[in-house]
């Protein structure tokens, strides 16, 4: 019987197919490496907030000095040449630590710029803008809605939707604090919105400036605003913390719309506890006879494209 040798195939010596388990922490690294790369690309821009907050103090420098406001403009150089290093720095080292340096930076600067366009913005602008905001509210809607208001004035009404005017600085100081010391993961995608509705905003003070109906038409109105301890508080704090040309845009209907857009984005739970009170923000803005309804659009305008602003990019570090 014939024997027939069967001819023996040397092992293929290709590349070695590793199980998923293997190969998962390299590509892992991949992603992770990835994702450091999108958010440190994000870092490397000096960002909308940045550009808008940027602009206000770089107009009011160059008016200032322009006009002789040594004191003013000194004041406005020091602060715009602050942000600037801060942004470059941050630019360059992407760290969590320069962007939160940057952030505080803007908060401090944001309070002692809106106190300065107290004297400063009559330096630049004599003029108030009153007049033509009323006639844009009656070619819009007919007339002032303060005045269509008025009817429904009681100490009652006045003494709640005070309560939600007041409301405003709690809500604004809880968040700033919650985003810059706490809640971290989302320092960036805030403060990089929200400062560019105070950017922008503070540009709409210097370009529109304006005292309000209360103020610059007292006459037409005959019901005065009565109410209890919280309407004597903050009728007090709007006479001694105005700087009196901030009026247009609203910022303390975009501020607050912005505030609850962006809660509705990450803390969905949030934005229905804050919605009625932040609703009654709005409707106090007309009601006190604070603003017109072109400086509550535009503020809404405003919130909505810092929302877009804020959402955007991806977080930087």
């Amino acid at each position: 019987m014939e024997t027939r040798r069967v001819p023996i195939r040397p092992m293929d010596t290709g590349p070695l197919k590793t199980s998923g388990l293997q190969t998962r922490p390299r590509s892992s690294r991949r992603v992770d490496s990835g994702a450091l790369q999108a958010v440190l690309s994000a870092a490397n821009r000096p960002g909308a907030h940045a550009l808008a907050f940027g602009a206000y103090l770089a107009i009011m420098t160059a008016g200032l000095l322009a006009v002789g406001a040594w004191g003013y403009g000194s004041l406005y150089v020091l602060l715009l040449a602050t942000l600037l290093w801060l942004v470059q720095r941050r630019v360059r080292q992407p760290t969590r630590r320069h962007l939160a340096h940057e952030c505080l930076f803007l908060l401090i600067t944001m309070n002692i710029t809106f106190q300065a366009m107290a004297g400063a913005v009559p330096l630049l602008r004599t003029h108030r803008f009153d007049q033509q905001l009323f006639g844009l509210d009656t070619r819009m809607v007919g007339g002032n809605l303060s005045l269509r208001l008025e009817p429904l004035v009681n100490p009652a009404l006045t003494e709640i939707l005070s309560t939600c005017y007041i409301f405003f600085m709690p809500l604004l100081f809880f968040n700033l604090v919650r985003y810059l010391f706490w809640q971290k993961d989302l320092l960036a995608r805030f403060y990089r919105g929200l400062f560019t509705v105070y950017g922008v905003g503070f540009l709409g003070y210097l370009l529109v400036p304006a005292i309000g109906p209360h103020l610059a038409f007292p006459e037409l109105f005959g019901i005065p605003l009565e109410g209890g301890p919280i309407t004597r508080l903050n009728a007090a704090m709007v006479q001694n913390g105005s700087n009196h040309v901030d009026v247009f845009p609203s910022l303390h209907c975009a501020v607050s719309a912005y505030l609850l857009g962006f809660a509705y984005c990450h803390r969905r739970r949030e934005f229905w506890w804050l919605l009625l009170p932040v609703a009654g923000l709005w409707v106090s803005t007309i009601y006190l006879r604070y603003h017109y309804f072109i400086d509550v659009l535009c503020g809404f305008a405003l919130a909505a494209a810092s929302l877009a602003v804020a959402a955007r990019r991806p977080q930087t570090p």
